[in-house]
């Protein structure tokens, strides 16, 4: 059975990103790269990346449309697999993003696993859920440490990509997520900055393969 596991590798050296990258890329669905890694490396990591796994941008574009279609080009050209968007800056701003995104799958953030997304982006996720469905986004960010919320995604967009954040370090299980909709899990710190790597990917796998 493939992965369902996305590891977020926020490493702080652009050796240890590959390092990880290298001992885990063959375990799992994909790695995702945020903005610490791009930023200390250049976008040459998502291309070195490549070579052990899948690769999902974690950019949440947030910009006006140009500005979007200049970041998604770049990370088409850099052969990223994924890249994750904002939906909160309307729809021009989103479909931007898909329009330039080529074979890449578009992830739209209608939900946060942090405490704040309650207050401006969790009250609006009905609406955004219904906009990124309407400009034609592959998929969705949900929380994982919110299940409830996981099954109302799910419900709204049958047949959409459910990612979730918010397990291991934010409280969440990958078995709940996947029971309550999920089609990909994602888990950051629980994995990198276990004492083994590789075995804590084997346990959440394990984990995630008894949920289906």
């Amino acid at each position: 059975m493939e992965s369902k596991l996305v590891v977020a590798l926020d490493l702080m050296k652009e050796s240890d990103v590959i390092e990880m990258a290298a001992k885990i890329g063959s375990r799992v669905f994909a790695i995702k790269l945020n903005w610490p890694a791009i930023l200390l490396s250049g976008s040459r990591i998502i291309r070195d990346v490549s070579r052990y796994s899948r690769v999902i941008c974690d950019f949440k574009v947030a910009d006006i449309p140009n500005t979007n279609s200049l970041i998604t080009e770049k990370a088409l050209e850099m052969g990223a697999w994924g890249i994750i968007s904002h939906s909160f800056t309307g729809h021009d701003s989103l479909r931007a993003v898909i329009e330039s995104a080529g074979d890449m799958k578009v992830f739209s953030v209608v939900s946060m696993s942090h405490p704040g997304s309650a207050e401006f982006i969790n009250p609006n996720t009905d609406r955004l859920v219904e906009m990124s469905v309407r400009a034609g986004a592959s998929g969705f960010i949900g929380p994982g440490n919110d299940p409830a919320e996981i099954a109302r995604i799910r419900k709204m967009a049958p047949g959409k990509i459910i990612m979730t954040p918010g397990v291991g370090a934010q409280g969440g299980k990958a078995g709940d997520a996947i029971r309550a909709g999920a089609d990909l899990v994602i888990v950051g710190r629980s994995v990198y900055t276990s004492a083994d790597p590789v075995k804590q990917v084997g346990n959440l796998n394990m984990e995630i393969d008894s949920s289906v």
